[in-house]
């Protein structure tokens, strides 16, 4: 899909805050490794804070009446079919759920930068473009025009680990193919970011990871 440019409020323009996302496939370590670096930089005195920024159905306060219909309806096995098959039977569902991200997530994604000098994504809006395939939706436009609202990462690092290895580490992923395919489609999209883009080499220790990724981070505000 082609990638809307200008992305809103930069993390420069936050005052110099970091925002350092983390993206890499299901299994892949990034969540281990972003809160692992959350607790570096707190540890080394530097004010951040971890936000987990994917979408697992509806959970803002928008739409909290129906978060618990959607989380039974929607599951970790099967979750790519019910989405793709709610954006063509019900109205206005792609606009609904990314309403909902946007009430959820910008705000606060927002409020933390201006409050810490790093803030650690785990996921982003650019994981969850892929996930609900925006660009093959009816309310595409809408989504480019939210997109510019959120702020841009100074910096993201992709944990890249074979989808065989990602595999055998979890037991909740539909099948390797999904893998090897969402793993095809983060390459191809990560390359057209205008962002600088890090690749940590899943394969290694969460120590050596966080330790690569303490120093690129650090770097950003000295």
């Amino acid at each position: 899909m082609d990638l809307p440019r200008g992305a809103g409020v930069t993390a420069n323009q936050m005052k110099k805050r970091v925002l350092a996302c983390f993206m890499g496939i299901d299994g892949s370590g990034k969540t281990t490794v972003a809160r692992s670096l959350h607790e570096s930089l707190s540890s080394a005195g530097i004010s951040s804070t971890y936000l987990w920024c994917g979408w697992r159905g509806f959970e803002s306060w928008l739409f909290k009446p129906f978060a618990s219909q959607t989380k039974k309806a929607i599951t970790r096995r099967g979750s790519e079919e019910i989405i793709t098959s709610a954006h063509y039977k019900i109205p206005f569902f792609d606009c609904f759920t990314w309403l909902d991200y946007f009430v959820r997530v910008c705000p606060l994604l927002v409020a933390s930068l201006l409050k810490n000098t790093i803030v650690v994504a785990d996921r982003y809006v650019y994981d969850v473009i892929l996930t609900l395939h925006a660009d093959g939706s009816r309310s595409y436009r809408f989504v480019v025009w939210l997109f510019k609202l959120f702020p841009q990462p100074t910096i993201i690092f992709y944990v890249n680990v074979p989808p065989e290895l990602a595999f055998a580490r979890k037991d909740d992923i539909p099948s390797l193919e999904f893998l090897r395919r969402s793993d095809d489609e983060k390459r191809r999209f990560i390359a057209q970011l205008p962002v600088e883009v890090i690749t940590l080499d899943g394969t290694r220790t969460v120590q050596e990871l966080t330790e690569e990724a303490f120093t690129v981070t650090t770097a950003l505000i000295t």
